[in-house]
């Protein structure tokens, strides 16, 4: 059996992260260490290969395998490993909460009576942008304080030029390049012109990426057909939009969401 790389942490460019956001890696027959954590949510989506999930819960849901932008949601107290299977390495990032210990083990296998917390699918709720389209992953869980979402964006396109008063984020690239404007302060002034040349912008491909925090201006160019895993606070409709290519206001957009789908 061979173990698991230690994971890499992807919000290193934040001080006091509010969450969590690693990166594990796992070579041909590589293993995670058993883990089982009492008081935090996780969610998991795999970005390279192929992964098999065991876990032991009562409704028999215990193996599942997962491949490219898809993955599960561990919930508190759930017990579970997670191996890489095929002839491809696997590369999974994890997001979540982290108020409390985790405990691994590499070579005590569970025991006992099945777990009444489980492992279950993220969610695949889409809306669809005028850019490209997201994927809501931790939109089937209630009151936890992260999420975790699928940006893709298609070539020659951008975001909107934003900010958010409270949400923090980091975004990691799985698939293509991008060009990025992040770091300068939002004006006090909502009213006030944005001078985009003027902003830092660095590029970014696959397996690198950024964070932006609270009150810090940011967009996203597509250099090519592009797509990011995020993980924020969970304050999703918090946003000002400073420019935008269609003229959408700020905060949410309902219409993006009347015809979200699963």
């Amino acid at each position: 059996m061979t173990r698991a790389d230690q994971p890499k942490n992807l919000a290193h460019d934040l001080d006091h992260a509010p969450y969590l956001f690693v990166e594990h890696e796992l070579a041909p027959g590589a293993v995670s260490p058993y883990r089982h954590h009492p008081g935090d949510h996780r969610s998991f989506i795999v970005i390279g290969g192929r992964v098999r999930l065991e876990s032991r819960h009562a409704d028999g849901s215990g193996h599942r395998e997962y491949g490219y932008l898809r993955g599960w949601h561990a919930e508190p107290g759930a017990t579970y490993r997670f191996a890489q299977v095929g002839v491809e390495p696997a590369v999974v990032v994890e997001a979540g909460s982290q108020t409390g210990p985790v405990h691994e083990s590499w070579d005590i296998a569970p025991s006992g009576a099945a777990e009444t917390a489980r492992c279950r699918d993220v969610d695949l709720y889409r809306v669809d942008k005028p850019w490209g389209h997201e994927v809501w992953y931790t939109n089937n869980l209630d009151g936890v304080p992260y999420a975790l979402k699928q940006i893709h964006m298609t070539a020659g396109h951008q975001s909107s030029l934003q900010s958010h008063q409270q949400k923090v984020e980091t975004n990691y690239v799985v698939d293509g390049q991008a060009t990025v404007l992040n770091g300068t302060p939002a004006p006090h002034d909502t009213d006030a012109v944005i001078d985009t040349d003027a902003l830092p912008r660095a590029v970014h491909s696959r397996r690198s990426g950024w964070s932006s925090a609270a009150n810090v201006l940011h967009r996203v160019i597509a250099e090519s057909d592009y797509t990011s895993v995020e993980v924020s606070t969970p304050e999703l409709d918090d946003v000002i939009r400073w420019a935008d290519d269609t003229n959408r206001g700020n905060g949410r957009i309902e219409v993006e969401h009347a015809g979200a789908r699963v």
